[in-house]
């Protein structure tokens, strides 16, 4: 209990005070994992009713890819689920970013950009700095929250 104060009163002499914070979009976290398990689920059973399963795998190869195949699925639909502890706080002299302290010297100019790809119907919303291009999709108003904090605007 003493340890997490002193790290947390060290925090703010480094970061200056809270100024607002933004979480995780549960709700387009649970869009994006459900509208992935529909589709996966139209392709098995488009798959299931144009091959209908006769027994089990041809060899143990066939069954290995199978498999394979499944955990690569399984993997694609549920990725949206990593982010549900995607976070930004806000201070005075810095970020912290999914645990990641950045003070406002480091990053540089700030901006924002919304990316659309060729593979996806959904953009992305990128924080741009000098560092890095960190992916803020999966965050609840981060701009919105960035705006409030910094530029006292909405």
């Amino acid at each position: 209990m003493q340890k997490g104060k002193e790290r947390q009163v060290q925090k703010e002499k480094e970061l200056g005070r809270k100024l607002t914070e933004a979480h995780a979009n549960m709700g387009k976290i649970a869009l994006r994992t459900s509208l992935r398990v529909l589709l996966a689920g139209v392709v098995i059973i488009a798959g299931v009713r144009g091959n209908p399963p006769q027994g089990g795998p041809v060899s143990v190869l066939a069954g290995l890819l199978a498999s394979c195949v499944a955990l690569c699925a399984a993997v694609w639909v549920f990725f949206p689920l990593i982010h549900c502890g995607d976070f930004m706080e806000f201070y005075e002299n810095g970020i912290v970013i999914c645990k990641r302290k950045w003070t406002l010297d480091e990053l540089g100019e700030i901006t924002f950009m919304d990316a659309r790809s060729n593979r996806s119907a959904f953009t992305r919303t990128y924080m741009c700095t000098d560092v890095r291009n960190f992916d803020i999709t999966y965050i609840k108003d981060g701009k919105k929250s960035f705006n409030r904090a910094y530029l006292k605007v909405i």
